[in-house]
């Protein structure tokens, strides 16, 4: 399927977002991600990455415009959150996995009480999801058992396991040591192969050049540059970008 007939999972239209302290977080901001996309988002900090993307399943409220995410409006007020997030798996910097909960456990919960999957099945689901990540032998683990690479792996899961037809991603590694990166990153990238529509807020310039079907740079609340990652790394049509690009490259 071409990228032009490949179905809009997610529109964004003409979107604004004040804070009620009057800080402008988004500033007339529009973009689509078709079906099996991937789309990395990168910026300085405070450029509006993270609220956009916490915009698309309404963690955030929106001042002005429109999102569409499988079809349907995100911020009307026949919105149904609660079902849009069954399909829309997010994935946070500070991986908020219930400490209380083993990560079998962890994985479990959203799909016994909102799907109503039964709970043979969820077990095996779930720790098929487990072994997918590369933490078969980790089920019965508590969070604080885990690394900050194997709980972010959990939460990965954790999302997976409501089957659902977008993954956004808002800074996974931020959080992570250095040598506990590439093991997240590793899972991303195969499930980037694996056709995964997936939004991903990231400073990993090097996950974005590998995996991503476009790039977008934001700043100050606008997308300042999209584009492929080859064009976009190698040969920005945007000053903003190249100055941004020298400074985290080095």
């Amino acid at each position: 399927m071409t990228e032009s007939a490949a179905e809009v999972l997610i529109e964004v239209r003409d979107v604004g977002k004040v804070f009620a302290n009057g800080v402008v977080g988004l500033k007339q901001v529009s973009m689509t991600v078709r079906r099996g996309e991937v789309v990395c988002i990168i910026g300085p900090s405070g450029s509006g990455k993270s609220t956009l993307l916490r915009t698309l399943n309404a963690l955030e409220t929106i001042t002005s415009g429109e999102i569409q995410v499988l079809g349907q409006s995100v911020h009307g007020g026949k919105a149904n959150l609660n079902r849009l997030r069954t399909h829309v798996g997010m994935v946070f910097q500070s991986f908020n996995l219930f400490p209380h909960k083993t990560a079998l456990e962890n994985l479990m919960l959203a799909p016994r009480v909102v799907g109503k999957v039964a709970t043979s099945e969820l077990r095996e689901r779930c720790q098929a999801l487990l072994a997918k990540v590369g933490l078969a032998d980790k089920a019965d683990a508590h969070p604080a058992q885990l690394s900050g690479g194997q709980q972010q792996r959990v939460a990965i899961a954790r999302a997976l396991a409501m089957q659902p037809d977008i993954m956004l991603f808002d800074e996974p590694t931020s959080a992570l040591d250095p040598e506990k990166v590439n093991e997240v990153l590793d899972v991303m990238k195969v499930l980037a192969r694996e056709g995964m529509t997936m939004c991903v807020v990231t400073h990993e310039m090097g996950f974005a050049r590998a995996v991503a079907d476009r790039v977008v740079f934001m700043e100050a609340g606008e997308i300042v540059y999209e584009d492929r990652p080859e064009p976009f790394f190698e040969a920005p049509r945007s000053e903003r970008l190249k100055a941004f690009l020298g400074q985290v490259l080095k």
